[in-house]
């Protein structure tokens, strides 16, 4: 069901993919431990490596820690997120890492409930044990201070609809391990029978677009536009085009669909519009302009169908 131009309505506000800073480049680029990279030389003694190993998916550990080298709470993307797509919503998080940024969105924003998926077994495993984490801590007494945070934060995010410390939290009567669930799982060949009110897409789009080509990326375009519900969002940042030509060297396949994509990151929006069927585009973006934060000052898209 595509939709006609003249009856988008939507933010004429074109995608800047030029507008990143050249240090964009390195913002997929997991820097890890002299430990870590021991241990991996070790593995690769005892047995092949496997195309995950080789983060062909963006797979990359301890990646958040990269991002946000202040601490999950300080991405500012948290900033730009407004209650209304989350609160008492079913969501649905693709490529999700370690859980960092889903566990802070169920938090902040009181979501029904959250799945939140990832190709690779080991960081599917490890932001289980980040949500366990959150538990205790919560269970421990940081929560009230954090909800009180988080409250203000949420307020501040759509002044429209105020919430005060005082008012009461759902997470408080839940436990969070209710509300989050993070899955091993590859969205391209898996099916969704259940619908979502929200999904979330970070930093994933070129992932799907090196491995998969410039029809799994339409693909996957249709596939969310499948499992969101009649009104639901898509909160969607994509990388740059430069950062494809840093990372296609990370697996054959990679190169080869490297050479011969033709969809730019400037058709997204063009293309969720006029081809998938999306009504309204809004553009977002974080307003971090220091030198730390502007590698991954992506602008974030906002569709609704």
């Amino acid at each position: 069901m595509a939709a006609k131009e003249g009856d988008i309505g939507l933010h004429q506000v074109p995608f800047q993919d030029s507008s990143e800073s050249e240090s964009d480049n390195n913002a997929d680029i997991e820097i890890e431990s002299e430990s870590e990279k021991e241990e991996e030389k070790n593995q690769k003694k005892n047995q092949s490596p496997s195309p995950l190993s080789r983060r062909q998916y963006g797979n990359f550990r301890r990646y958040y820690e990269h991002r946000n080298e202040e601490g999950p709470e300080e991405d500012p993307r948290l900033e730009l997120l407004r209650k209304e797509w989350f609160e008492d919503k079913e969501c649905l998080d693709i490529g999700c890492n370690d859980g960092t940024l889903t566990i802070s969105i169920a938090k902040m924003f009181r979501c029904q409930s959250i799945l939140a998926i990832d190709i690779d077994p080991e960081l599917v495993e490890q932001a289980n044990l980040n949500l366990r984490d959150s538990c205790l801590l919560m269970q421990m007494g940081g929560s009230s201070e954090n909800n009180s945070d988080d409250s203000a934060q949420s307020a501040a995010a759509s002044p429209e609809k105020e919430v005060t410390p005082s008012e009461p939290s759902s997470l408080e009567k839940r436990n969070l391990l209710e509300v989050v669930t993070f899955k091993q799982e590859n969205f391209m060949e898996s099916q969704h029978p259940e619908l979502y009110d929200t999904v979330t897409c970070f930093s994933v789009t070129q992932w799907i677009h090196l491995n998969f080509g410039d029809q799994g990326l339409i693909t996957f375009f249709n596939k969310i536009w499948e499992v969101l519900r009649p009104g639901g969002v898509l909160l969607l940042e994509p990388q740059a085009w430069r950062s494809y030509s840093l990372n296609h060297y990370l697996s054959p396949v990679a190169k080869k669909n490297y050479s011969e994509i033709e969809i730019r990151p400037k058709d997204f929006q063009k293309i969720l519009l006029n081809k998938i069927g999306f009504r309204t585009v809004e553009h977002i973006n974080s307003g971090w302009v220091d030198a730390k934060h502007l590698r991954f000052n992506r602008p974030v898209l906002v569709f609704k169908k």
